[in-house]
């Protein structure tokens, strides 16, 4: 077999193999103390609003800052910081999803997922589950 047919096997066989490791943690939800150990990587979070915290943000200081506390599966609190505008019914959520990292002590999120209620009767339309609504920085044109 020549060098680079054995070079060649190699790079394909790493990139599988990257490939396998990746799909495996996608259907993994992280925790606050997951993401701690895992400083400077991205997890993937879900938790729900604390209702009973105050939602800060204000937009003549800095329009692309809220922040939140949420709390996780474990029901550990933590503040959320998202490095974007207010994210539209936040307060109206059952559920949010958050992309992000711990920095200092704080969860920095960069892509928020909300699960809001329908606003409808589930039996008059028929609906079986709450519609899902993403927020994400915008992407310039």
């Amino acid at each position: 077999m020549k060098k680079s047919s054995v070079i060649l096997l190699s790079v394909i066989l790493v990139v599988v193999i990257g490939m396998l490791a990746s799909l495996m943690d996608a259907g993994n939800y992280a925790t606050f103390a997951d993401a701690a150990e895992q400083s400077g990587q991205n997890v993937t979070i879900i938790g729900e609003l604390n209702k009973s915290k105050p939602i800060m943000y204000n937009p003549e200081t800095n329009a692309n800052r809220t922040e939140f506390y949420v709390v996780d599966k474990d029901d550990v609190e933590q503040k959320v910081i998202f490095h974007d505008a207010k994210p539209r019914d936040i307060e109206k959520s059952e559920e949010i999803t958050m992309e992000g990292r711990m920095i200092d002590g704080e969860f920095h999120a960069v892509h928020i997922l909300l699960k809001c209620p329908s606003k409808y009767e589930t039996s008059e339309i028929g609906i079986k589950e709450p519609l899902e609504t993403s927020f994400e920085a915008p992407i310039p044109e």
